[in-house]
């Protein structure tokens, strides 16, 4: 039979199939089947979603990527180089055509009559990724000149490129706060044929497109000017409201040499900090609701299936791998299914290995998100939102479930794409692209990845994680990023690295009010993930073809070239890169988790509870139920009398006479183990009675004197955290002010009385004592705020020492935390009373 331990519910399968799916696992073959069905259909998923190259078909599209409407002076070399990138039709899955890069093909760059630019090579194959490069130089002519592009094999297919010579632009791309005007003049310099200044020739200013395709305050300040005697005309520009590109052009017209030059590209960038805060935040906050809700949504249509699904599945290692892998695809959160499975060891349901298994493969389970969310699926936000929408409206849970899920669907990706447009707008901008070159881990040539910048990144990854509180997330942001040609491919695999170990944070988190069990499970997630980190550090220092082997292994297996100058299908590649991370450190250390489990128990030592155990419920009395109910309350508000006289004991014994005795604090831990027994004997005394025949209001008695019995227990941990504070303060020979101790009496008074009235009302049908009580813990918070506020005016005038203010305010923490446990045990209190008198 399957424990209830009060977490969350989670679902796998839809409620009308489980029974059929549940009773085709109970056969090992189909277990097997059904493992390797689900490892094809990922793999599919995985290898899918971009094009890769063909060679000898004809030609249907030639794209111009970068060096079109370059200008420069007579004789020089075009900054850039002329990159055009080529593509054939070609089958794709259900008969579709899709377009493809043509590799191998002949392209020829042919100069029309009435043009003298000069191109090297003037004829050129295709790439593997179908891209070809020329150099352009410019002859003597002035003004615009252009090249055709023609593929050998479809030469109708051509398209056109302009240079213009003879004029130079500068200024351009300035970045300016939205709303001002330039801080450097826009210039144009005209020039000779011989390359001398062209004096006197009149320039045109005009502004052609905002961000918004609408005109608002911007403004150019001299729209028709002449070039001085050094060829130079200058203006201003004041920039919009809207963040993005501003696209002017400039015009010459030289009577004297029958020179005229129109649509000269003049771009400026404005930006508006606010809304560009506004909007990556909201898409941010969009995309993990959207998350959420998702999870919510699959948690109404199965439930508690979810956990059977996980216990059945942990039957050993390798299934359990597999079961934290798909359950974890389908909530789309390592950091919930790790959580669970630390919820099942601390109610005794999975044993550490088992645990450990299931947590591996949620590692693997996780990437699903990166490669979902790395698909074009922008389309399909809305209307699965809509849908998600008219589901919700059904009385139906099932319905309502899976509307839920279909909605978070849509919010998650809506979220995605506000995201990605905000940032691919400031992929433009030049302070962004210094800011993220900073830790830029692109090898110079011949060289390797800086490790420093590695490390830094590695680091921003985990901090990202940590804050935000998933990975998921945090990958939805790396993608963007990379989208917006702000990070590249070397850059995007460090900062993965670190989303897997920031999100080991909250399982640690998770585990700090769970037994020690628990705890050795969240040190395996974090093994597990810096484990893996360091191997693929190191593999990044190992070449293969001139790259390191681990990216160079990601781009052999995903289509596309992510090393290109204009990477590929980069998206497609990060995620990838995530999912070999964590296939590549599962297959190396599950044949290692038995040994991983015994450095957990060195790392995180198990104390030995055989000799705590206690006969405070008779098991005799089980098949009494209401006779057994009536003890588990008794023996629940006996562990709130226990816990608190505990925590009294830390308070007034140690903390406030700020002094450590070790007696009374070994007395302390011996209670405290005392405690964290009953409680596993409570739950399972309530678990061995629900195995008996009971009545309705019986079972609905049991899950809350499960919650009770847990709080109970967290109170007398807050025991050991007292002690810890003191410990701290002790050391620090300096004292907490007399103001800050009365604080803490004064709040001790008040939690005092609410645990007299909580254990009071336990024992009897007394309403009036949980009014009081919870009357009490409003009080504690109002006064731990006042405290705290009272206390940071004391520091901000150095009355108090920095770090016993932070004891300090963790002390308050600590109360407060007791009150908020006495509080839950109180609101639940009313519902026992009634089962109570029924009981009687």
């Amino acid at each position: 039979m399957i424990k209830n331990d009060g977490s969350p519910n989670h679902c796998l399968f839809p409620e009308f199939i489980f029974p059929a799916v549940l009773q085709l696992f109970h056969h090992r073959n189909c277990i097997k089947i059904l493992f390797l069905l689900i490892t094809i259909s990922l793999l599919s998923i995985f290898t899918t979603g971009c094009d890769d190259s063909v060679s000898g078909e004809k030609a249907t599209q030639v794209k111009i990527i970068r060096g079109n409407g370059q200008m420069t002076f007579p004789q020089e070399p075009f900054e850039q180089k002329l990159a055009i990138r080529v593509f054939a039709d070609s089958p794709g899955l259900f008969g579709k055509t899709k377009s493809v890069p043509l590799r191998d093909e002949k392209i020829r760059f042919l100069v029309p009559s009435g043009s003298d630019l000069k191109i090297d090579p003037a004829e050129i194959s295709t790439d593997l990724t179908g891209s070809a490069e020329v150099t352009v130089t410019a002859g003597s002519k002035i003004g615009d000149q252009y090249i055709w592009i023609e593929p050998a094999s479809n030469p109708e297919k051509r398209v056109e490129a302009r240079f213009i010579s003879g004029v130079k632009i500068n200024g351009g791309l300035q970045e300016r706060s939205c709303g001002l005007e330039l801080k450097q003049p826009l210039s144009l310099q005209v020039v000779r044929p011989d390359g001398t200044p062209a004096k006197d020739v009149q320039v045109y200013f005009n502004l052609l497109r905002t961000p918004n395709g609408k005109n608002t305050s911007e403004k150019i300040s001299t729209p028709i000017t002449r070039t001085d005697e050094n060829g130079i005309a200058e203006t201003n520009f004041t920039v919009g409201d809207i963040t993005g590109k501003y696209e002017l052009s400039a015009e010459v017209a030289d009577p004297a040499t029958n020179c005229f030059i129109r649509s000269l590209p003049i771009q400026v960038l404005g930006i508006n900090v606010a809304s560009v805060i506004i909007s990556v935040l909201g898409g941010l906050a969009l995309f993990i609701f959207g998350m959420k809700q998702m999870s919510d949504g699959l948690q109404k249509v199965a439930g508690e299936k979810m956990k059977q699904i996980l216990h059945f599945f942990a039957s050993n290692r390798v299934v359990a791998i597999g079961a934290g892998a798909l359950v974890t695809a389908v909530i789309q959160s390592s950091s919930a299914t790790t959580v669970m499975v630390i919820g099942f060891i601390n109610a005794g349901l999975l044993n550490l290995v088992q645990g450990i298994g299931i947590i591996f493969g949620a590692n693997i389970g996780t990437t699903i998100t990166a490669q979902v969310i790395s698909f074009n699926l922008n389309g399909v936000a809305m209307p699965a939102i809509f849908i998600g929408l008219m589901g919700l409206f059904s009385k139906r849970r099932i319905i309502s479930g899976w509307g839920e899920t279909v909605m978070g669907f849509g919010m998650l990706f809506f979220g995605m794409q506000v995201m990605s447009a905000e940032l691919k707008t400031l992929g433009i901008f030049p302070t962004f692209i210094d800011i993220f070159a900073s830790f830029n881990c692109e090898p110079a040539a011949g060289s390797f990845m800086p490790i420093f910048k590695v490390l830094a990144a590695i680091g921003i990854g985990a901090v990202l994680t940590f804050i935000i509180q998933s990975s998921s997330a945090a990958m939805g942001i790396i993608l963007a990023l990379a989208a917006a040609n702000l990070i590249n491919f070397y850059t995007a695999i460090p900062l993965l690295l670190g989303t897997n170990i920031g999100t080991t944070i909250t399982a640690f988190l998770a585990s700090f009010a769970a037994n020690r069990l628990a705890k050795q499970a969240a040190m395996a997630h974090f093994l597990f993930n810096v484990f893996g980190t360091i191997v693929m550090v190191i593999l990044s220092y190992v070449p293969w073809n001139g790259k390191p082997c681990f990216l160079y292994l990601v781009n052999m297996m995903t289509p596309g070239d992510a090393f290109d100058v204009i990477p590929q299908n980069i998206e497609r590649h990060i995620a990838m890169a995530h999912t070999l991370f964590n296939v590549i450190t599962m297959l190396v250390l599950s044949p290692f988790i038995g040994q991983i489990a015994k450095l957990c128990n060195i790392l995180i030592p198990v104390r030995d509870a055989a000799a705590i155990k206690t006969q405070r419920l008779e098991p005799r009395l089980l098949d009494t139920p209401s006779i057994a109910l009536e003890q588990a309350v008794f023996a629940i508000r006996a562990m709130v009398k226990d816990a608190c006289r505990m925590v009294e004991g830390a308070v007034n014994q140690q903390f406030l006479k700020m002094e450590l005795d070790p007696k009374k604090v070994r007395d302390l831990e011996e209670r405290e183990s005392v405690i964290d027994a009953t409680q596993h004997e409570v739950t399972d005394y309530l678990v061995e009675i629900t195995r008996r025949p009971l009545s309705l209001p019986q079972s609905s008695l049991v899950p809350l004197l499960m919650h009770c019995t847990n709080d109970a227990e967290r109170i007398a941990d807050h025991t050991a955290n007292i002690i810890k504070l003191t410990e701290r303060m002790v050391k620090t020979d300096k004292k907490i002010s007399e103001v800050g101790r009365k604080d803490i009496r004064k709040i001790w008074e008040v939690l005092a009385r609410q645990a007299e009235d909580v254990i009071s009302a336990l024992g009897s049908v007394d309403n009036e004592k949980i009014r009081i009580a919870l009357k009490s813990e409003r009080k504690i918070n109002k006064l731990t705020t006042q405290s705290e506020d009272e206390h940071i005016e004391r520091l901000r005038k150095g009355n108090c020492n920095v770090l016993n203010s932070v004891i300090f305010i963790e002390m308050l923490g600590e109360l407060e935390k007791v009150g908020d446990h006495l509080s839950n045990i109180a609101e639940r209190t009313p519902e026992i009373q009634k089962h109570y008198i029924h009981l009687n």
